[in-house]
């Protein structure tokens, strides 16, 4: 996910350099676009990754204990 970080500061980037040249505004524009498809993109992969765990039942998930102390990590059957 530290890639989706990047992506967006970089369409950041993109959008503030159209702002300051105005003659090639178009150009930075769609740069800005095409970072934040990656962004969006890495997101939708990390996410379908985690629903491919939850299919095959490898997901771990996390439950208080019986006393109700700390939570411990388990894995779903």
């Amino acid at each position: 996910m530290e890639n989706v970080q990047t992506y967006r500061g970089m369409a950041s980037i993109c959008r503030q350099r159209a702002v300051f040249d105005p003659e090639h505004k178009w150009k930075h524009l769609g740069d800005a676009e095409r970072w934040e498809h990656l962004a969006h993109a890495e997101i939708v992969s990390h996410f379908r990754g985690r629903t491919a765990d939850k299919m095959h039942g490898t997901e771990s998930v996390t439950t208080p204990n019986a006393n109700g102390s700390p939570w411990k990590a388990i894995d779903a059957a």
